[in-house]
């Protein structure tokens, strides 16, 4: 191989990381395909929302359950890199399957999520920071207050 034949091979192996990271930075993903994929909604005990660190509210009716999972399983999200958040409004979700915490959402207006999931394997993937980048309606989870 001569010395053209390593530049063009090297340009295409920058070409194919640099395409490959953008790709994947900028992929968006459900919540029902990333974080509710191994719940069902029908071993979905209560769900507890809280406002603020203020008001709390906690939900057993299997109606209302169904209807919070729906809306948080429709947003689209994409990982958030970016450390500092801009909101008003912080709400405290906690998911209870079969009595047990398994969920753990803080949903910063409808900007951001953070996921905290409380069975995942391994411990370092329990975590998970997101940009919501749908037109996520809070008004699901602000009726409840």
């Amino acid at each position: 191989m001569n010395k053209r034949n390593y530049y063009i091979f090297a340009l295409i192996i920058i070409l194919l990381a640099v395409g490959t990271w953008f790709f994947t930075t900028n992929s968006t993903k459900s919540l029902a395909d990333d974080v509710f994929k191994d719940i069902k909604s029908d071993t979905v005990s209560s769900i507890e929302i809280e406002k603020d660190n203020k008001e709390k509210v906690t939900i057993t009716d299997k109606v209302e359950i169904e209807k919070i999972l729906n809306s948080l399983s429709s947003i689209e999200v994409k990982k958030n890199s970016n450390n500092s958040k801009e909101f008003n409004e912080v709400y405290t979700i906690f998911v209870f399957v079969n009595e047990d915490r398994r969920l753990g959402m803080f949903l910063y207006d409808d900007k951001y999520i953070d996921i905290y999931d409380y069975k995942a394997s391994p411990k370092k993937n329990s975590s998970m920071d997101y940009k919501i980048s749908n037109n996520f309606d809070l008004k699901v989870i602000q009726d409840y207050f």
